[in-house]
């Protein structure tokens, strides 16, 4: 009886040792993330599989060494293979911006998590609601703008479980920054270089609040328009307060300014209309070409009474290619042209073109090649 019983017990053991560790191993492991909006959104942890609508967050996931969990990226990034060689034939789920992307598409791939923008102007706002009934979380980053950067990435390597990549890559990225802010830091607030900065869309300038604006202030400028006056830019989705503010000025208000550097964001349509099937003419492309951007300055500096404006006789007006550099992750190399263009004595050891190269080799495995700026 005695052995019957011992036996007994030793099953018992048995079965409990060995039913335990399996459902321990079975539990899933999950993170708590804040996102640039202020939700917080309880995720998978590691998240293996995601989604992304932002092309911003692609660049980061891939600085973080996590290329290999996208399962599903946006229509941009389909259309920029030269960029991401990689990931360039991964299914695309929509446009970052316009139009609904493809829920179906989404769901279908079954990623743990899809990345999209936080600024209104650029996101979906029904997200949420369309991917919650097949367990799929969104998470809301915009990792382009430079005062929520730190916050973005870091969280973006909370839940890949990149933290120490993430750190890697932000202390790569401020201590550029932390070189030029630390030279523009003492110049008077009265000798400080007035900088236009003016949207893909003519007359339209970025304002208070948003990113560009985040720059020239950084770059020891002072952006004409920060408190300008203006009718608000009507766009589906804008919210000005959580946007940023996007003015739209008359050119009078521009004369009136007399701004001495001036920036005009470049979007080469013929690009997108392309939809891939042709190689872009501007950002990371083999066969670039700088006759829109040279088109685009030209206008720019031609138009009625601009003669005047001090950027315009000294020839200081550039153009970036929309969606590359000062609204992309890698806008550290932004600030540093715009920084070189307002001050050129300050920063004449300064070569951002060489940062820029040391980023892609270092972070994305990419030789330069490309136009980014004009001239």
């Amino acid at each position: 009886m005695n052995k019957k019983i011992f036996v007994g017990a030793m099953l018992v053991c048995l079965i409990v040792c060995v039913a335990f560790p399996v459902s321990q191993a079975g539990a899933q492991k999950t993170v708590t993330v804040v996102d640039s909006v202020g939700n917080k959104i309880e995720v998978p942890y590691p998240v293996e599989r995601v989604a992304s609508l932002n092309p911003a967050a692609l660049e980061v996931i891939r600085a973080l060494g996590a290329k290999d969990r996208i399962v599903g990226i946006d229509q941009f990034t389909k259309w920029n293979p030269d960029f991401y060689p990689r990931i360039k034939d991964k299914p695309s789920i929509g446009m970052p911006m316009g139009m609904p992307p493809n829920y179906e598409k989404i769901i279908d791939l079954n990623p743990q998590v899809v990345i999209s923008y936080a600024d209104p102007m650029w996101y979906y706002p029904d997200l949420e609601n369309k991917l919650k009934p097949a367990g799929i979380k969104v998470v809301r980053l915009d990792l382009y703008k430079p005062k929520s950067f730190e916050h973005d990435v870091k969280a973006l390597g909370k839940m890949l479980g990149k933290d120490k990549e993430a750190k890697e890559f932000l202390d790569f990225t401020s201590s550029y920054v932390d070189k030029i802010e630390g030279r523009i830091k003492d110049i008077p607030a009265e000798e400080r270089v007035k900088i236009y900065s003016e949207f893909f869309m003519p007359y339209v300038a970025y304002s208070r609040g948003s990113g560009v604006d985040h720059l020239i202030e950084m770059a020891g400028g002072v952006n004409v328009f920060s408190g300008g006056r203006g009718r608000l830019l009507k766009m589906p989705g804008y919210l000005p307060g959580k946007s940023g503010v996007y003015l739209m000025v008359n050119p009078e208000a521009i004369v009136e300014k007399n701004p001495q550097v001036m920036i005009k964001d470049y979007m080469g349509m013929a690009d997108y209309m392309s939809m891939g099937k042709k190689p872009k003419t501007v950002g990371y492309t083999g066969r670039p070409d700088a006759g829109g951007m040279k088109q685009a300055r030209d206008e720019m500096m031609n138009r009625p009474g601009f003669g005047g404006i001090d950027a315009v006789k000294n020839g200081n007006v550039h153009a970036f290619a929309f969606g590359e550099l000062a609204t992309s992750p890698r806008w550290p190399v932004a600030l540093g042209y715009m920084a070189k263009w307002s001050y050129p004595d300050r920063f004449k050891d300064l070569d951002p073109e060489a940062f820029h190269k040391e980023w892609l080799k270092k972070w994305y495995g990419l030789e330069y090649k490309g136009i980014y700026v004009y001239p």
